[in-house]
């Protein structure tokens, strides 16, 4: 074989080289360039197409996620979020930490959504799945206890807002507002004496949040005024005049109180 020939075979190889390179990389770089430009439409088509011609494709975790992000953040629709996390849920069953994942982005879309006995079943969920990790189940049990509340079920919320309290997890901040829930669902139950001593819990501690220092002082007042001691109300109502977030609500009720 004399050179020129040899050197035609080469060059016939680089070009073939060239044309046969994986389509999908042109498919996924054209997506990832819409998606950076804003042109969502296109970004999902490109990604949608990737998923259907890549079964086994080493970015189907990140291009998932993508179009969920398009779905949920970009487009606001959180339904069709939702419908892409189910099938997430399916695809990656298998993988205990990913699986863990989408029922946390799942859950929470149905809390915001205020879609909250679907929200009970997926933090249900996460509480039994495996390999679940202890700020996994601290959020969990908040999540499930604020379900239970908004759908009037008190008593759940309170089992589910007392493991909240009672996990053994290092976050000071989670752990106040546990007991700041348990003691409103307790309040939503009547019972006042619980709620009460889980109030004054939360006041013991040195450092907490403003804002819930506030709403927890506004529920020890309505506490004071269901037990008849306006005085004590009065007291509690005072001193987050300057610090609640609706200083008028503060007011009123001081004025009604105060007659």
């Amino acid at each position: 074989m004399n050179r020129s020939v040899l050197l035609l075979l080469v060059m016939i190889t680089i070009l073939v080289s060239g044309c046969t390179q994986p389509e999908t990389e042109d498919v996924l770089s054209r997506a990832r360039k819409a998606f950076i430009n804003k042109e969502y439409t296109d970004a999902e088509q490109g990604y949608q197409r990737y998923l259907r011609e890549n079964d086994n494709g080493a970015e189907r975790w990140r291009v998932w996620n993508r179009l969920v992000e398009i779905s949920g953040t970009v487009r606001g629709n959180k339904s069709r979020a939702i419908e892409l996390l189910d099938a997430m849920l399916l695809e990656y069953s298998g993988e205990p930490a990913r699986y863990r994942k989408i029922l946390i982005n799942k859950g929470t879309m149905l809390i915001e959504l205020g879609l909250w006995s679907d929200a009970v079943t997926a933090w249900s969920q996460l509480l039994s799945a495996p390999g679940v990790l202890i700020e996994e189940e601290a959020n969990a049990y908040a999540n499930l206890g604020k379900a239970y509340l908004m759908r009037g079920e008190y008593g759940l919320a309170v089992d589910a807002f007392k493991d909240c309290r009672e996990l053994d997890y290092n976050d000071e901040t989670h752990k106040q507002l546990c007991i700041y829930e348990l003691a409103q669902a307790y309040a939503y139950l009547g019972n006042h004496l619980e709620a009460e001593q889980n109030l004054n819990v939360l006041l013991q501690y040195e450092t907490v949040e403003v804002t819930l220092m506030a709403r927890a002082k506004l529920l020890l007042a309505d506490i004071y005024e269901q037990q008849e001691q306006p005085e004590k109300a009065i007291a509690m109502l005072k001193e987050i005049q300057d610090t609640y977030p609706n200083p008028r609500v503060v007011e009123f009720r001081l004025k009604n109180l105060q007659r």
